[in-house]
């Protein structure tokens, strides 16, 4: 475990009276990040004051001034922390996932996935895994968030485990998005959640949007009877959900579409002529797995016609498909 990881206080240990921890010795890392900060800064004012939060995106400095600042208060704090999109902030963020206030427990679980950029995922993920278990209902549901959805690339038992921990959680957003994180990665424990959430007179739409994510084929007819009622923005997501989970696969009506558009030249986002490729940027968005399927169905349809297919096989689904084993897309092209 690195330097990072151990900074990170354990539940026996002791915390100072601002809520952050220091290790048997007394020594508090935090404090030390938030000094090197300033150093680097050539500020060394920085830390005994926080100035006010303006319009600007809270940096690594921001919240440094902010946890420096005895006068800094949790509303204050987890306001900016919510908000920061610099990775250079990513140290001072770990530790605070045992931070006293709920507030600012969210404000990392929503802004960990923002702040990682570069660096290896593992202490973010072991901080979201924690956050997952909070006592606090809108902790669980923005750790699970993160974990499932934005972290989903991340694939393992740990994560997998703490997902499935979730699918009876009483809060209801958590629980849904336990149960997308799950389908996303195609945990067989989803199916059967699915299968009785779904044959229910009433779902969420996330649970429709996991459904599309595992593309099970016994789950089309319990979409089917949840088609009506929705939101003019969530139709096109049940509809993608529709196609993922067709035992006859996503429609003809969608690769003969997307093969015209590469006939056409794939024309821009301003031309009209786009509706099939917003379908299937759609369908993708639940189940990126599928891009090989249809790349190459695509790619059959083009058969004869040279440029289309060279069009075709330098196009964002080629990409997609190759990062998913699809042989035919080649990273020089």
């Amino acid at each position: 475990m690195s330097d990072l990881a151990s900074s990170v206080p354990s539940p026996d240990d002791p915390a100072d009276p601002r809520g952050r921890s220091t290790d048997a010795s007394g020594h508090d890392p935090l404090a030390e990040v938030i000094a090197d900060l300033a150093d680097l800064a050539g500020v060394a004012g920085l830390v005994e004051q926080a100035a006010p939060l303006d319009d600007s995106e809270p940096t690594a400095h921001t919240i440094a001034a902010l946890l420096g600042a005895p006068t800094t208060s949790s509303a204050e704090l987890a306001d900016a922390v919510a908000w920061c999109y610099d990775d250079a902030a990513l140290p001072l963020l770990l530790p605070l996932v045992r931070h006293d206030d709920p507030r600012v427990r969210r404000a990392v679980a929503q802004a960990l996935p923002s702040v990682l950029g570069e660096a290896p995922p593992d202490e973010t993920v072991r901080a979201l895994l924690t956050l997952s278990a909070d006592e606090d209902d809108d902790v669980r549901d923005w750790a699970c968030f993160a974990l499932g959805t934005q972290l989903s690339e991340v694939d393992t038992p740990m994560v997998r485990d703490a997902l499935a921990a979730r699918l009876d959680d009483p809060h209801d957003d958590t629980r849904c998005e336990a149960l997308l994180g799950l389908a996303r990665r195609r945990d067989e424990r989803a199916l059967p959640v699915l299968r009785e959430r779904l044959s229910r007179d009433n779902v969420f739409s996330l649970e429709i949007d996991a459904a599309g994510a595992l593309g099970h084929s016994s789950l089309h007819t319990p979409i089917r009877g949840h088609l009506a009622g929705w939101d003019d923005d969530v139709v096109a997501r049940v509809c993608a959900a529709l196609r993922l989970t067709d035992p006859d696969g996503v429609g003809d009506d969608l690769l003969d579409g997307l093969a015209e558009w590469f006939r056409t030249g794939a024309p821009h986002a301003t031309d009209e002529d786009r509706y099939w490729w917003t379908v299937t940027l759609q369908v993708l968005e639940h189940a990126e797995y599928r891009a090989p399927e249809i790349a190459e169905q695509v790619h059959d349809r083009l058969t004869g016609s040279e440029p289309s297919t060279t069009l075709m096989l330098a196009s964002r689904l080629a990409q997609l498909a190759g990062d998913h084993g699809w042989p035919r897309w080649s990273p020089s092209r």
